[in-house]
């Protein structure tokens, strides 16, 4: 198979970056799974060469097929795309699966690998940063689930990783 630019600036993308990686045979396709602070996060990397896009798309390992924590899932889903500028969470409704996508157009044929990279981080983050509240909706029943505050639960910062505090003396920009 002949890889088009982009695809060969994403595979670059993640080489550079040492990750792990498996490609889909006859497609334009990369899995990957990282591990956040919270949860594992599955997600593949799409191109597509005619638009010069590329999608990553991480999905969560828990369904929600109840329709009441569906409901819920909706909500927390919907607040929390409210906040987003970058990519999005979707759900498939018959499942209750749970996606986060983050897509790029890019003004040239091989696009940037820098870019590629952000949208992976990005998409691990925030799908790692959603997984203790999916928790919280999987595990509420009943009145506890219909009295979830999710305006005061998304503000909880005990739920977030701690940033690193960078090494004064060292140079932001290097390698870690």
């Amino acid at each position: 198979m002949v890889y088009s630019e982009l695809y060969s600036t994403v595979l670059g993308a993640f080489q550079s970056a040492g990750w792990n990686y498996s490609e889909v045979e006859g497609r334009e396709v990369i899995r990957a799974g990282f591990e956040g602070h919270h949860t594992r996060v599955e997600l593949h990397v799409q191109c597509f060469e005619p638009l010069a896009a590329v999608s990553v798309v991480a999905e969560a390992a828990q369904l929600m097929p109840d329709p009441l924590k569906r409901d819920r899932l909706a909500e927390l889903i919907m607040r929390v795309n409210q906040t987003l500028t970058i990519g999005n969470f979707e759900i498939e409704w018959d499942t209750g699966r749970l996606f986060f996508r983050t897509t790029n157009l890019f003004p040239t044929p091989q696009g940037d690998g820098n870019i590629v990279q952000g949208m992976v981080h990005n998409t691990v983050g925030e799908m790692d940063r959603i997984a203790p509240f999916l928790a919280i909706i999987q595990n509420a029943s009943g009145p506890e689930l219909a009295a979830l505050d999710f305006p005061a639960l998304l503000q909880r910062e005990d739920l977030l990783p701690e940033v690193p505090v960078p090494d004064q003396k060292s140079n932001a920009n290097s390698p870690k």
